[in-house]
């Protein structure tokens, strides 16, 4: 078998450790679905549960360990709390020669927390149990193509790449780091500065010894390309099948991406108001007005009137913060002119006509910026990424190599095909209980994000998420059993005995679910003992 973790921040991470977790409960002619998977690839929040699984696998421990402590540092919930506080004490920072900004702050705790201070050696030294092959997927900006962190293959890609005996230094939290460096939300890992153990290592020695390769690349979230994970599976297949092993039997697409994503909510156009006729101009006389109100209320008060010479000194001091905020806004934005046009005659046309923006209604500046940062958003999140899915999953579906072999786990797989199968267009299902479509319908609902808000701990979002994705899957497996492998039989393809082996694999999962209908919570109160 082979599964890929697609990405999704948290909500990813958890929907994923419940998935791994029910493989690891279904046992199978001898050995658990968990211990035939021979192919891991993983995005973004997938790698968060990838990286903690494939470690405690080079550490001898089994899926138990990788739970409990994933569990632990989510149901924590500080990432975000810790990597801002790094961000503002780079003294307390291990690696010293990294960029002092945000992602590198994440990585540092990821180092830190989530794996312990192990390296790409731990996983390159020797066997992973039943795990032959893991890619951990990233972004390559400067090639525009996928760069993987991987045991087999290239690592990196076909257009930059790190021998083995480099890639040993790579901390797997710069790992993790690189694969859920979302664009917008974090800055661009610099490789190999931001994951070499010195100036001198050997990872830097190396990529300085490669006549073509520039400085640095920028690699970004996995995601961009392929945040289901599914080339880095095709292409270990490929080479699987190249060393003369059998190809994947049943290949796992684990994927939490929203079915049908929210409309964007346009912010609305500018109405009338104080914001409706106020201008950078204006403020900046009303602004100058208070300042020398405030200077007559300190003169007139001195001496006798506390309070009000309290008062005027706050209101003169909050007039001279808002006038140089403005100042230095409207220089960083000449600055940035600056450097982006070249052409001396164009920049100074440009920066005539930046001027405008001083009459400019304040309502009429914050739509013409938030309409955009929206926009962006939900190109990057909705339109691009979106797009990117529909085809790799056409491609996928379509392909005559895979069919038959996929299983789709994705967030929202439940709620579907159980009404696909009331509706007869698909086989004869058991119907999931009231309580398992509620949380399965809350986990869906999760957005992407490095951390669960007030309301969502209320919730009981984590446990949520985590028994959303072993109920999924038990449900999809279960589908798989009774639609393509029942087709496959039935063209005569398999085995008496096979059959009868698989016979009793449905049935075994058709009495976990049984038990999810009775508490859905079961397996998860197990996994807690």
């Amino acid at each position: 078998m082979a599964i890929s973790l697609s990405g999704g921040g948290y909500r990813a991470a958890a929907f994923h450790l419940g998935a791994l977790s029910y493989l690891h409960i279904v046992n199978h002619e001898g050995e658990t679905l968990l211990e035939r998977i021979k192919i891991i690839s993983t995005i973004s929040g997938g790698t968060f549960t990838g990286v903690q699984y494939a470690l405690k696998l080079a550490e001898g421990q089994g899926f138990q360990a990788c739970f409990s402590h994933l569990y632990a540092l989510l149901r924590k919930d500080a990432l975000v709390t810790e990597a801002l506080h790094l961000v503002n004490h780079p003294h307390e920072w291990s690696a010293k020669g990294k960029t002092h900004n945000l992602i590198n702050a994440f990585s540092e705790i990821y180092q830190r927390d989530y794996c312990q201070g192990a390296t790409l050696a731990a996983l390159l030294a020797g066997p992973l149990g039943h795990l032959e092959t893991f890619a951990f997927n990233a972004t390559d900006m400067y090639n525009t193509l996928p760069f993987r962190f991987q045991n087999g293959g290239k690592l990196g890609n076909g257009e930059v790449s790190v021998d083995w005996a480099a890639a040993a230094e790579i901390r797997l939290g710069d790992v993790m780091a690189a694969s859920s460096c979302f664009p917008g939300g974090f800055e661009p890992l610099a490789f190999p500065k931001d994951f070499a153990a010195g100036p001198k290592s050997a990872l830097m020695q190396y990529w300085q010894s490669q006549p073509d390769y520039p400085a640095n690349i920028p690699l970004l979230d996995g995601g961009i390309l392929d945040n289901q994970g599914i080339e880095s599976v095709e292409l270990a297949e490929k080479r699987r099948i190249k060393d003369g092993h059998p190809p994947i039997g049943t290949f796992i697409v684990s994927d939490v991406s929203e079915r049908e994503p929210a409309p964007l909510d346009l912010p609305q156009p500018p109405g009338g108001g104080l914001l409706g006729w106020l201008t950078l101009t204006g403020l900046r006389r009303l602004l100058a007005l208070l300042l020398v109100l405030a200077g007559l209320g300190v003169v007139f008060s001195w001496g006798a009137r506390p309070g009000l010479l309290v008062l005027s000194a706050l209101a003169g001091f909050l007039s001279l913060a808002f006038f140089a905020i403005i100042g230095f806004g409207e220089r960083k934005l000449s600055q940035a002119v600056v450097q982006e046009v070249d052409n001396r005659a164009e920049r100074t046309q440009l920066m005539r006509n930046l001027r405008v923006i001083r009459k400019t209604p304040l309502s009429v500046l914050w739509q013409l910026v938030s309409v955009r940062l929206f926009s962006l958003s939900d190109i990057l999140q909705n339109t691009f990424m979106a797009r990117i899915r529909r085809l790799q999953f056409r491609y996928l579906y379509n392909s005559d190599n895979w069919k038959g072999r996929l299983v789709s786990n994705n967030i929202y797989s439940l709620a579907t095909n159980a009404a696909a199968s009331e509706a007869g267009k698909l086989p004869p299902m058991p119907k999931p209980s009231a309580a398992m479509m509620a949380t399965a319908k809350l986990a869906a609902a999760m957005p992407t994000a490095l951390w669960f808000s007030t309301q969502e701990e209320q919730e009981g979002m984590l446990d949520a998420l985590i028994i959303a994705g072993q109920i999924n899957l038990c449900y999809q497996l279960l589908l798989h059993l009774r639609q393509d492998v029942k087709a496959t039989a039935d063209a005569g393809l398999l085995s008496a005995a096979v059959q009868s082996s698989l016979k009793d694999l449905e049935q075994a999962i058709l009495n976990d679910f049984n038990q999810f209908v009775v508490n859905e919570k079961w397996l998860l109160q197990q996994l807690k003992v």
